[in-house]
């Protein structure tokens, strides 16, 4: 009977060292050296940027990429090694052999233009990183759409030595590459900074009546977005009633400016008459980012 109990207080005593040392493996593999994988947490913004609201230095950065897109539309291969950052040129192993593989090309003869729609930036003493997100329009003589959407860049700006490096981007904003803005840039034949011209009220009228109406024409139903909330309550509150509306009369709508003029308080307001005396409201969310109303003749 006692060497009964002696098995049974054994097999029990087993039982618990079997229990814990399971417990052990699984939640402590790590002191084994064979530890599960677990994907670490995105980063969600690496580099606590804030929004540009400075018209000058947003459409510098937007002349950088028109280069940019230049050199790739040209094949300018010198140019594109010259520009691009080093630490986009080393994580791609990228030379001239390769370029074009990672960069992509574009048909030849294409007027192209790079419009942004959100341009974040992060300061480090007097060298600026910019995120930027846009589309790809292409120009011709009677017509402009958008043929790339949504494509970003990271746009290294040295303000010491006036010159800049493009990183271009293949993911979305959660996932930016860590990159070291901080390091200079030294000034070759093709990355000396050249600011953009004065940035005139004229300007922005017909660069927003112009950016509308190209929306119009390559997807009207997403233009519903762009209404101002008083204005689409009023005279468009359901959707269909708009598309319908709009199909009829986008056709009336000149690019050419007649008349501009401009407000500034909590926001920018620029109001634009168009040569058949269509009159546009744009107010400004931020640079390029805007809602609308209108009174169409």
């Amino acid at each position: 009977m006692k060497k009964k109990k002696v098995i049974r207080f054994v097999i029990i005593i087993s039982i618990f060292l079997l229990i814990f040392l399971l417990v052990y493996l699984i939640n402590g593999k790590n002191r084994l050296g064979i530890e599960k994988y677990e994907e670490p947490p995105a980063e969600k913004i690496p580099y606590d940027m804030t929004l540009v609201d400075d018209y000058s230095y947003f459409f510098s950065v937007v002349n950088i990429i028109n280069n940019y897109l230049n050199y790739v539309k040209n094949q300018d291969t010198e140019a594109l090694i010259n520009i691009l950052h080093p630490e986009y040129l080393d994580s791609y192993k990228i030379n001239s052999n390769n370029l074009y593989e990672n960069l992509g090309t574009f048909t030849e003869g294409l007027q192209l233009a790079y419009e942004a729609k959100n341009m974040d930036y992060k300061i480090y003493d007097n060298r600026y990183l910019y995120y930027v997100k846009g589309d790809i329009i292409e120009n011709d003589f009677e017509d402009s759409k958008i043929i790339m959407n949504d494509v970003m860049f990271l746009v290294n700006i040295d303000y010491d030595n006036i010159t800049y490096a493009i990183y271009p981007l293949n993911y979305l904003y959660e996932t930016l590459p860590i990159i070291n803005p901080q390091k200079p840039i030294n000034l070759n034949a093709y990355n000396e900074l050249i600011g953009s011209n004065v940035i005139t009220k004229d300007y922005l009228c017909n660069l927003y009546l112009n950016d509308f109406i190209i929306k119009l024409n390559n997807n009207l139903e997403n233009t519903y977005d762009l209404l101002a909330n008083n204005f689409r309550q009023k005279s468009f509150a359901h959707k269909k009633d708009y598309l319908n509306y709009m199909q009829n009369v986008k056709d009336k709508i000149s690019s050419q400016v007649f008349s501009c003029s401009s407000l500034s308080g909590k926001k920018k307001v620029y109001e634009v008459k168009d040569m058949n005396f269509n009159v546009f409201t744009f107010t400004e969310e931020s640079i390029m980012n805007y809602k609308v109303e209108f009174t169409i003749n």
